[in-house]
């Protein structure tokens, strides 16, 4: 009977412990998830700013290094698009962020089970400044192509997105 107590006792234990590990990212199941293929278009002209993510959030999800010092700019806002379904090796997120107010990017982030990031990709661009650049690709499940315009003349880049999460240049 005390085995039996020890058990049950180590048992919830383990469970409370995995819960609140899984909680501190439970915010993300208030997004929607989409399956691939898809295109992303993101740009200032069918993108509406949604609830933008806390200080905590960005850093509990690693977003700092991935955006390289740009978050702490007066104008710089980020928010999650959506929850792609590209594989169940790895989880993914489309990130969208404004890193001022003239510049939009749509960002994919793959992530390991414990929110660690393996790799990263934009997948669409927009700037208003000058007109110059944009970007827009398809997500597949092991693919990413994306094109991109300068100047209006399209040219294609091909990423593979391989079995552990990493994303390659063709």
């Amino acid at each position: 009977m005390k085995n039996t107590i020890k058990i049950i006792f180590f048992a919830t234990i383990i469970v409370a412990i995995a819960s609140c590990k899984s909680n501190n990212y439970s915010f993300l199941d208030e997004y929607p998830t989409k399956a691939v293929p898809l295109v992303d278009s993101t740009n200032f002209s069918n993108h509406v700013e949604d609830k933008l993510l806390t200080k905590s959030q960005q850093e509990l999800l690693k977003l700092p290094a991935i955006f390289e010092g740009q978050l702490p700019e007066e104008n710089a806002k980020i928010g999650v698009s959506y929850l792609p379904k590209i594989s169940d090796n790895f989880k993914s997120v489309v990130y969208y962020f404004y890193p001022n107010n003239t510049e939009l990017i749509s960002m994919l982030v793959n992530y390991d089970d414990s929110f660690t990031v393996i790799n990263s990709q934009v997948l669409a661009y927009d700037e208003i400044a000058d007109g110059m650049l944009k970007t827009t690709s398809t997500l597949n499940k092991n693919s990413i192509e994306l094109v991109e315009y300068v100047s209006d003349s399209p040219s294609t880049i091909i990423f593979s997105i391989l079995e552990d999460g990493n994303i390659t240049r063709d």
